[in-house]
């Protein structure tokens, strides 16, 4: 009888602190709610302008990365910046509209590989450095670029054939 009541009352103090929290939760919710929305992570990084310098750098550090510069060499320089500042602006949340492939369609034949994603992501976080990005906003960008890792890297890329790859480059 001991336990029962024992087992009870913990239920009871159980189910008072889920309630409590519950209320907590509740409450903290209608304050997010209440608050005007929050400015968007393009806004943030300074809107169009900041993102076409940011892309420009990009390209730059591309154009010189020797693990990602001969992914560019036949590219028109104007298309790929273009299609980058739309699919960065429209991630960040800017009223842009992407006009490119699927990243997956586009990078499906790429074999990309895990060293050049890595390269790739460096480049752009040293785009954002470049142009007094905060260390937040980065944050939020590495978390975007990291979801769409899957639909860029090629999983099954070797290391093997990754060093004949670059000797050919």
């Amino acid at each position: 009888m001991k336990a029962l009541i024992k087992t009870i009352a913990i239920a009871g103090i159980l189910s008072t602190s889920f309630a409590a929290t519950n209320v907590v939760i509740a409450e903290e919710v209608k304050a997010v709610v209440a608050t005007p929305a929050a400015q968007s992570l393009y806004d943030r990084i300074g809107g169009e302008k900041v993102s076409r310098a940011i892309v420009e750098d990009i390209w730059t550090n591309h154009s010189n990365n020797p693990i990602v510069k001969g992914r560019f060499i036949n590219s028109d320089p104007e298309y790929v910046k273009q299609r980058v500042f739309e699919i960065f602006a429209a991630a960040t949340g800017g009223d842009v509209e992407y006009k490119g492939m699927d990243l997956a369609e586009r990078h499906s034949n790429m074999n990309v590989s895990e060293m050049e994603f890595n390269a790739a992501i460096d480049d752009i976080m040293a785009a954002m450095t470049k142009n007094n990005i905060a260390q937040k906003e980065k944050d939020e960008v590495l978390v975007i670029l990291w979801s769409v890792r899957p639909a860029i890297v090629n999983t099954f890329m070797t290391t093997d054939a990754l060093t004949k790859k670059q000797s050919v480059n």
